[in-house]
């Protein structure tokens, strides 16, 4: 039990540190942090795609069926390479399509909250949640680089947050464990 709990307060602290740096990071070189972490998941789609494809050929090898396989690895390869090389492109056309999505979610709980009973519960709720919807994705329009690179802001600060909560967390854990001697 007593490592046990060490463990848990260490890894806590661990944590908190890496969201802090991370959120830190997020804060004061957003560019640099929102390009990593694209190239980063390019690099990690790429490398997915190019395993799957290797499956696909194994089974080709082996008569075993491939079908919808092969396209799902050439389009992730295809993905993979464009946010890994193309980044910032990548990156602008991703944004646009996420604006396009929280238009079309915000369009449709408009139409829900105003074609339902006015006694349903929640509907001021989809009123509100549609409009806010409707202007983030045309934020995105605007300018798709800073509208993510401002969410990134807002996540460097919430991670800031959580990783002091962390650390605040392991450090009562420790002083408990140290406390109670278990």
């Amino acid at each position: 039990m007593k490592t046990n709990i060490s463990q848990r307060w260490a890894t806590l602290a661990a944590n908190g540190t890496i969201a802090i740096i991370f959120g830190v990071l997020a804060i004061f070189v957003p560019k640099a942090t929102l390009i990593t972490i694209v190239t980063y998941f390019g690099v990690v789609i790429l490398l997915l795609g190019i395993a799957m494809l290797v499956g696909v050929i194994l089974n080709i090898r082996n008569g075993l069926g491939y079908g919808i396989d092969i396209i799902e690895a050439i389009v992730l390869i295809i993905i993979g390479i464009l946010l890994t090389f193309y980044t910032q492109q990548s990156l602008k056309v991703f944004v646009i399509i996420i604006g396009s999505w929280a238009l079309i979610i915000g369009l449709v709980q408009l139409f829900f909250a105003f074609n339902s009973a006015p006694e349903l519960n929640g509907r001021n709720a989809l009123i509100l949640n549609g409009i806010l919807s409707l202007i983030f994705g045309i934020i995105l329009f605007f300018n798709p680089f800073q509208a993510a690179l401002f969410v990134l802001v807002l996540t460097g600060i919430l991670s800031i947050i959580i990783g002091i909560i962390l650390i605040i967390i392991a450090m009562k854990m420790k002083s408990f464990h140290r406390q109670t001697g278990s």
